[in-house]
Order: structure tokens, then C-alpha cells, then sequence
């Protein structure tokens, strides 16, 4: 980057609003750092900037007043620009704005021209705002400047922290994705140049939607430490809502007390609405505790019993009173198939029976806690809206979640015959509900096994045919553990939601340059199309021949790329798609033959080696690929769940290459690799211990690791069983410890001695 003035010139010389027009056209599609326009040039245009930096010397300050996330955007502004020309500017809080704030204004930030003096904003910048906020939706903002002052504001708490990321934006800053460790700093590019110059702006841009939201969903790669960077990712990518499981399946695992201090602490200096509840009323009104309310026999409390379902509002009700920060209650049934038959011949559909529940709730929190809102899901039985005289209460926001739809064509799309169910149960909702409509979407899925699946033309039909029916929100889940994997969906998700109109492509073709360079987009190109199907539809032999293409794209990508960036990008996307195909060999190997067992084995062995490398998860559903039929484990196994959670929360872990092992009682030993990884990418040295069943011995029995970044490390062991050794299974547990003593996540084997 050279030392010219960066100036702007997409500005425009009245006011422009421009729905999406940041999140889009100029955000990742048509934003570019500019160079060579000197200050002096753009003086003798009419159009002096405000010099932020030149000389090596700040030549203006960073303002701040009000609540929302007005303090915390300030610190961004100042601490961007500091990365952006090396100077630090002074920061100062005003007591007072210096004139009247415009109506919906909780907090404002502004880059005012000089370094001391004059502490107010200009009373006909204010003014100005006001007139351009006035009659916008909640999460507006408006970016107004001249030579002397830049007003950085909107209408309510997140409106500042938003005007500030989108000046970021129109500086070249690009906001890719969360600081995860598997990034490795590579997650946002920042310009660097010694001298700063804005031009003039009048720039106000709005939401295209109510309720952007990201969604933790089973968590389990999310932790404590992930959760800043991801809120933070949505901040700058304007999503308003983060949706965390009270306590997912009711098995302890994933709940949301367990987050709760940093959630509380980030999504509130960021102005995020916090959400959560989820599936199952019996988290709060457990079988085991009131069996009184299970005389139906569950797995719906009998809701018909008045003193049952006091007792389920009444607890919901204290959990809510204890935790003012959450401001959307998830009122979800069970997840399962059907509601037992007493409540069906009750109120004759499940949807019917939801609507008692959820609008009790309703009555009781208008009264007692009236600024939460309360949401039921529109999903599997309940998909249909309930019949007239079970209306929802129109306060009450219902999220649709087309669990099985098809994700080869949009959901409006009369072609895609799985669809058209729940296109017409959306219509239903639509014409029959008068509250908020919003949409749960499986753009990333637990049972896709971290499959490369990037059905963009799909998530933009999407989003026109919703928007289309006047739907209020979107929102998909995450897991930090494969974000890598999904994340220009998860960014254009983001996007679509604040511009239902954004051109798809075009924001592709952005991303892809920014992303990775001219030279390697066409490729990259390519790769995104070879990974646009839907593995639920297609079989292994399809998917195959596309991933190998796809891999082969990623190859060509490589050669054009320059950087570490996109380099570190592409590593990442050619493992992920070594563990795909892996995966397809599973699915094309014949049952019962050696090579589907090493088809799993491999699997099995790239999954753990990759799980902290941000490509791929070890979830149920990948559980049950490399273990087979033979191996499965209920949905709502609490061990294995809890050891993921506690893995991706450890510095570091390790692990056994095979997972099973055969023994001939005084036969040949069997080699075993004992591995380990670095999660937080800082460098650990791991010391391993083995502990075997009798009759088992290993050669060596302990050993030392040391692992950094996506660099691990192994060490063979022999293992044999004794002539005595007794007939059966057993498991051989591998305990792995850091070298201050922190203990890590034990790792298992099995071994079947014959």
C-alpha cells in the first residue's frame, strides 16, 4: 500500500438512501481501497475531506456520546484507524451533544476535524440527521460529513456501532469472518496507508429486516472464548440477535448459564438482543420432577391440565426474572415426531396444542415482563399455522423452519415439488398471522457432516420469495468448529438479511476477489459451483466426481493466490474437501467389505486431525459415519456430547489413530498413533499417558507432543495382548496433560482381544 491520501469517492452530493446499498454494492462488491487523489486535488473539486491523518500526526478526534453501543463504537473507530495509519487519535466523551437530538438517537460517534478545542457537534449536522432517520426502522443509520465534522449515527442503540463498521468499509476494511484461532489473523483485512482523507458523505442506509439473527444451536464447538469473536462478526455484518439453547435436549451439555457472563458482557457493549429457550418445555417442567403432569405420558406435559401448565409459565416466568438481559423467549415443544394422542383428541392438531402453551405465556409475561416477546416455531407437526380459534397471539413471533425442505432449488419454486409443503405452510402463516414472520434456516446442517454445500442461487431465491411474502427475519446456526467451511454462506446470509435485493453474484464476485485475488477467482468460481448440491438429494457417485473437481479448482486457486491470506484460506477448503471425499468413499464402498472399514478409519482419523482447523466437526452424525451401524449411539448420548464441548474448550487435545483395534492373544503387535493437536493455536507441549485393560501392554506407555497451529503430532505405539489375556472388549483410555499440569480431555480405544 503506497503513501497516498485514500479518499472515497462513491459519495454522493445529496442524500442517498439505499437500502443494503454498505452490505452490498459497496460493502464486499464494490468498495475498493482508492489511492492517488491527494487532499488538495479534491479541495479544488469542491469537495475538501476531513483530514484524519497525514504527516504521521493525528489531525482530528474521535467523539463520543449516549448509551447502546455508542462507547464501544467509538473505541472501534479509533482503535480501526489506528491499524489503518499507525496514529492513534484522541478519543473524548461528550457531556452533552450540543443540540437537539433527533427522535430514535440513543448514542452517536463523530470524527471531528483538530485535535482539542472544540467539543460539539454541529448543530446542522444534527439537524440533518434528523432528517434523514426521520420515519426509518430500528437499526438505521446515517453517515453525514464535511470537511470539518463526520456524524456517525442512527436510530436506536446499534445505529453508531453500525455507522462506524460501514465507514470501516468505505476505508477498505473487510469483515470476513470471527477471530477463531483456525484463522489465524486472517479473518478481516485492514489497508494500511500514513495518510487518511474522507470526503464528504451523505450516506443513510436501513434494514430490509427486523430480526437478523445467528443462532448456537447444539454448540458444540461453541465456547467462552468463541463467543466474542462471533458476536463481534455480527456486529459488523449488522445481525442483531444471538440465539443461545436455555439447555439443548435437557441433557446439561449446551445451556445457556454456562455462557451467560460473556454473552451478557458482549452482546451488551455491542447493543445485541440476546434470545434464547429452544426445544422442549420439559427443560423447565422435567418428567422426572412432576410426574403428576405427565399422566398423557409425555413428551408434552398435559397442557390441558391448567395446573400443569401454570406450573411450566410459572417457571418460565423466574427464569426470565433472573436474567433482565434476555429479551426473546423460545417457546418450543419437544423435538419429536408427534404429540401423544390425549392432547391430539384434545385439541386436534399439534400446531392447536403449541398455541395453548405459547399464548398462556403471553397473557402472563404482557403483564409481568412486557418487554420480552415470546416465539413458537413453526416446525415438523406444528409447520401449518393452527386453526382460527387457536390463532397466535399477534405479539407472539413465529419462526419456520422447513427441516426437510430440498436446497436444490428455492423454496418458492414450484419445480422443487419437496418444497412446495412448505412454501404453502409459509403462505398460511403469512396470510393467517398478524405478528412477526420469521425464517429458521438449515443453510449449514449437523447431518451435511461439514460437507463443502454452498447453494447460493437457492439461499438468494430464498430470501426473494420470503421477502416477497413479507417476512419479518432470517436466521441460520453456526459452529465455529467448521465456520471456514461456510463462510461466504454465512456472510451472505448476513447480508441478504439487511438487503433482500442484493445481487448474489455480484456480492460473490466481491467476496472473491477480496478474498482471494483477481487471479484465483475464477476458480474459485468453479469451486463454488461444484459445491452447490445438496447431499440429501444426491448420492455419493454425483458428489464424488464434483468434489474431485472442486478439490482440483482449490489447486488451480492456489497457484494464482498471493499471500498468506487466501493461502491460509485455501489450505483450509482443500482439507475440508480431503475429509469430503473420504467421507463419499464411506458411501461407495460395499457393506461388509475391509474397504469400508478403512473408508472409515480414514474418515474417522481426518475428521479428528482437522476438528480445530475450522473445516469440520466431530458431531453425532460424523460419530455415526466412521462407527457404522453396528456402532451407533442415541442423538442425545450426554458423554460424547459433553467430551466434543469440553475438547473444543481445552488448549489443546489428542487422540488415538485407529479408534478400534483387533489383538490375537500372542500375536503380532498392532500399531496405534497417538496423537495430539494445538485448539488454541498458541502452542502447547502435550504429555500422554496410556491405561490399558489386563493383558494389554503397550510399547511405549507415555510420551510427549509438542503441537502449534495446524501442525500436530504423533507418536507410534505397539500394542499386543499377552498369551493370557483374557477373550473380550476393553478400552484403552489415553489421558493427555500439559506440561503445567492442566489436564485435557481423555481419548478412548477399543480394542476386541480374540
Amino acid at each position: 500500500m503506497n503513501d497516498a491520501t485514500h479518499c472515497d469517492h462513491t459519495t454522493a452530493s445529496s442524500a442517498l438512501r439505499r437500502r443494503g446499498f454498505l452490505a452490498g454494492a459497496a460493502g464486499l462488491a464494490g468498495a475498493t481501497l482508492l489511492t492517488g487523489v491527494t487532499a488538495t486535488d479534491a479541495a479544488a473539486a469542491g469537495d475538501a475531506p476531513l483530514r484524519v491523518v497525514s504527516g504521521g500526526r493525528a489531525r482530528a478526534s474521535v467523539l463520543w456520546w449516549g448509551g447502546g453501543s455508542a462507547e464501544f463504537a467509538a473505541t472501534e473507530l479509533r482503535d480501526y484507524l489506528r491499524r489503518i495509519t499507525g496514529v492513534r487519535l484522541p478519543l473524548r466523551a461528550l457531556a452533552a451533544p450540543g443540540a437537539a437530538v433527533p427522535e430514535g438517537v440513543t448514542g452517536l460517534v463523530a470524527l471531528h476535524a483538530g485535535t482539542g478545542g472544540r467539543d460539539a457537534i454541529p448543530a446542522a449536522g444534527l439537524a440533518d440527521a434528523g432528517r434523514e432517520l426521520a420515519g426509518v426502522p430500528e437499526d438505521s443509520f446515517t453517515l453525514l460529513g464535511d470537511h470539518t465534522c463526520l456524524l456517525l449515527t442512527g436510530n436506536g442503540d446499534r445505529a453508531p456501532l453500525y455507522a462506524v463498521y460501514a465507514l470501516l468499509e468505505r476505508a477498505g476494511v473487510r469483515f470476513f469472518a470471527p477471530a477463531f484461532p483456525a484463522y489465524e489473523g486472517h479473518h478481516e483485512y485492514v489497508p494500511s496507508t500514513r495518510t487518511l482523507a474522507l470526503p464528504p458523505v451523505r450516506l443513510t442506509d436501513r434494514p430490509g429486516s427486523e430480526l437478523r439473527r445467528q443462532y448456537a444451536e447444539e454448540g458444540f464447538s461453541h465456547t467462552a472464548a468463541s463467543l466474542p469473536p462471533l458476536l463481534d462478526w455480527m456486529a459488523k455484518n449488522r445481525l442483531n440477535t444471538f440465539v443461545y439453547p436455555t439447555d439443548y435436549l435437557g441433557l446439561g451439555v449446551t445451556t445457556y448459564d454456562g455462557v451467560r457472563d460473556v454473552l451478557v458482557r458482549e452482546a451488551g457493549k455491542r447493543a445485541l438482543r440476546i434470545e434464547t429457550g429452544g426445544h422442549g418445555y420439559d427443560s423447565f417442567l422435567p418428567k422426572a420432577d412432576y410426574p403428576q403432569f405427565y399422566a398423557s405420558g409425555g413428551p408434552l406435559f398435559d397442557i390441558y391440565n391448567p395446573e400443569a401448565l401454570d406450573a411450566y409459565v410459572a417457571k418460565v416466568l423466574a427464569f426470565l426474572r433472573e436474567r433482565p438481559e434476555i429479551t426473546v423467549f423460545d417457546c418450543w415443544p419437544p423435538d419429536v415426531g408427534a404429540f401423544q394422542k390425549p392432547i391430539l383428541d384434545r385439541y386436534r392438531t399439534p400446531a392447536n396444542a403449541e398455541s395453548v402453551v405459547v399464548n398462556e405465556l403471553v397473557r402472563v409475561l404482557r403483564e409481568e415482563l412486557p418487554g420480552v416477546r415470546v416465539e413458537r416455531i413453526a416446525y415438523a407437526s406444528t409447520v401449518r399455522p393452527p386453526e382460527p380459534e387457536y390463532a397466535s397471539d399477534p405479539e407472539v413471533i413465529v419462526d419456520f423452519a422447513p427441516y426437510s425442505r430440498n436446497y436444490d432449488g428455492h423454496l418458492g419454486d414450484p419445480a422443487i415439488r419437496a418444497n412446495v409443503p412448505f412454501a404453502d405452510a409459509l403462505r398460511a402463516w403469512r396470510t393467517t398471522h398478524r405478528g412477526p414472520l420469521a425464517m429458521y434456516e438449515y443453510y449449514r446442517r449437523y447431518r451435511w457432516r461439514s460437507l463443502p454445500v454452498h447453494p447460493l442461487a437457492t439461499i438468494a431465491g430464498d430470501v426473494g420469495f420470503e421477502s416477497g411474502l413479507g417476512l419479518n427475519g432470517y436466521g441460520m446456526y453456526s459452529e465455529p468448529g467448521d465456520w471456514i467451511t461456510y463462510e461466504h454462506v454465512q456472510s451472505l446470509v448476513a447480508a441478504l438479511a439487511w438487503d433482500s435485493a442484493l445481487d448474489a453474484g455480484a456480492f460473490l464476485d466481491g467476496y472473491l476477489g477480496a478474498r482471494f485475488g483477481a487471479g484465483a477467482a475464477a476458480a474459485m468460481r468453479r469451486y463454488y459451483d461444484l459445491t452447490r448440491l445438496d447431499p440429501d438429494t444426491h448420492g455419493p457417485a454425483v458428489l464424488t466426481t464434483d468434489y474431485t473437481q472442486a478439490r482440483a479448482a482449490l489447486q488451480e486457486a492456489a497457484g494464482q493466490a498471493t499471500g498468506a491470506a487466501p493461502r491460509t484460506l485455501l489450505d483450509r477448503l482443500t482439507r475440508n474437501l480431503d475429509i469430503a471425499l473420504a467421507d463419499m468413499r464411506i458411501g461407495l464402498a460395499p457393506a461388509g467389505s475391509a474397504e469400508l472399514d478403512a473408508a472409515r478409519r480414514e474418515y474417522r482419523a481426518l475428521v479428528h486431525r482437522n476438528r480445530f482447523n475450522g473445516i469440520c466437526l466431530p458431531n453425532m452424525q460424523a460419530w455415526w459415519r466412521w462407527n457404522g451401524p453396528q456402532g451407533q449411539s442415541p442423538y442425545n448420548d450426554a458423554r460424547i456430547r459433553q467430551d466434543v464441548v469440553d475438547t473444543y474448550a481445552s488448549p489443546a487435545a489428542g487422540f488415538g489413530d485407529p479408534g478400534f483395534l483387533v489383538l490375537e492373544a500372542a500375536g503380532d503387535p498392532v500399531a496405534l498413533e497417538v496423537e495430539a493437536q494445538d485448539v488454541d493455536f498458541t502452542g502447547h507441549t502435550v504429555h500422554w499417558t496410556a491405561t490399558a485393560p489386563g493383558g494389554v501392554v503397550l510399547e511405549p506407555a507415555s510420551g510427549t507432543l509438542k503441537v502449534h497451529g495446524t501442525t500436530g503430532a504423533a507418536q507410534r505405539v505397539d500394542v499386543r495382548a499377552t498369551a493370557d489375556a483374557a477373550p473380550g472388549t476393553g478400552r484403552i483410555t489415553l489421558d493427555f496433560r500439559l506440561a503445567d499440569g492442566t489436564r485435557l480431555v481423555p481419548a478412548e480405544v477399543a480394542v476386541d482381544i480374540r
